[in-house]
């Protein structure tokens, strides 16, 4: 796992992000968010309650409620009601969301997750090295999740003929448990979901392996800060000041992912520390630093890219119409360049 230092110029970055939200805090009366994850309370979200603690929020002006979710699925939906004002919540769920709810009109504002963790997760014994692999083996899903819905596009893509899978269809909960069980030769998910249930399942790291969908020419983005409209168009400075403060969260907890870790126990004092740090270094590694992070940091996305992706999106997931990246995304939110740029 990469490792995460607070250089000098780090914590210049830092500091020059403080007056862009201080100036926020002093322009806006104090502002209630109701924010839901898209995860229970560990270490993806753990960003978020580091600038919580370091009270960027509170400089921003805002009170902010962080509650933990069943799924991205569930955080769309919160956010899509109006009764939350953002959560986290993969792009490709918004599109599928804004589709069935075109009144809805939720935005992905800031984007997390520049490569997909949708993938097949299998162990060494099944000898599953390949997609071709798959073919006649039994795969383990749940059926509301993105993989699940996606697979019938990623087996068009490797060419798998989705009539030889057998599924086991079970609960997101249950999903580790019928591979290290023996009920499953594969599952489908979230690398760093699988990956840290199957070692809390006693699944050594050496025979976790992975297929990613990325691999097969679905580039995907992933997970992002959504807003509701409510939010956006009511109370739009109020809604960047949210923004910046947690890219500066996000910052930060790539400069130095224990203390991200500690806010979280602070929250959650049940939590593996160790664990939960290991997964935050892991998204860091595998989706918050790529080709295209490391050039314009993170936050914005490649209209271009998110366009072409809406195509495999719409098959997969069976929308009416393949979605408009203007109809996903809006840039009007995103903060400075300095609280987006990740530490070198």
């Amino acid at each position: 796992m990469n490792k995460f230092t607070s250089s000098r110029r780090t914590i210049l970055q830092l500091g020059l992000a403080a007056p862009f939200i201080l100036k926020a805090g002093r322009s806006l009366a104090a502002t209630a968010v109701k924010f839901s994850f898209s995860a229970p309370f560990d270490g993806s979200n753990a960003p978020f309650l580091l600038a919580e603690k370091n009270g960027w929020y509170k400089e921003a002006g805002l009170e902010c409620q962080f509650d933990a979710g069943g799924g991205s699925g569930e955080a769309a939906a919160r956010t899509g009601s109006g009764v939350y004002d953002g959560g986290t919540v993969d792009i490709n769920n918004v599109a599928e969301f804004n589709s069935k709810n075109p009144t809805a009109e939720i935005r992905a504002v800031f984007m997390l997750y520049f490569k997909s963790p949708l993938c097949v997760a299998t162990l060494s014994k099944s000898g599953i090295t390949k997609p071709s692999d798959l073919a006649g083996k039994t795969v383990g899903a749940a059926a509301p999740d993105g993989a699940y819905r996606l697979f019938s596009t990623y087996a068009k893509a490797t060419s798998i003929d989705p009539s030889t899978i057998k599924w086991n269809m079970v609960g997101l909960q249950l999903r580790e448990a019928v591979l290290s069980g023996g009920s499953a030769d594969a599952i489908l998910g979230f690398d760093s979901t699988m990956y840290f249930g199957l070692v809390k399942a006693g699944i050594a790291p050496a025979d976790i392996k992975f297929l990613y969908y990325a691999d097969a020419g679905l580039d995907l983005y992933g997970n992002a800060i959504v807003l509701s409209k409510k939010f956006r168009t009511t109370n739009p400075e109020a809604a960047k000041a949210f923004v910046a403060a947690s890219a500066r969260g996000y910052q930060a907890a790539a400069a130095d992912p224990k203390a991200a870790i500690a806010a979280l126990k602070d929250h959650s004092p049940l939590i593996n520390a160790a664990l939960e740090e290991e997964k935050l270094r892991w998204l860091v590694k595998n989706q918050f630093t790529t080709e295209e992070t490391k050039k314009n940091g993170l936050g914005g996305i490649d209209a271009s890219r998110l366009s072409k992706s809406m195509i495999a999106v719409a098959e997969g997931f069976g929308l009416p119409s393949v979605p408009r990246a203007e109809d996903l995304f809006d840039a009007s939110f995103l903060p400075s360049a300095d609280i987006r740029k990740l530490p070198a």
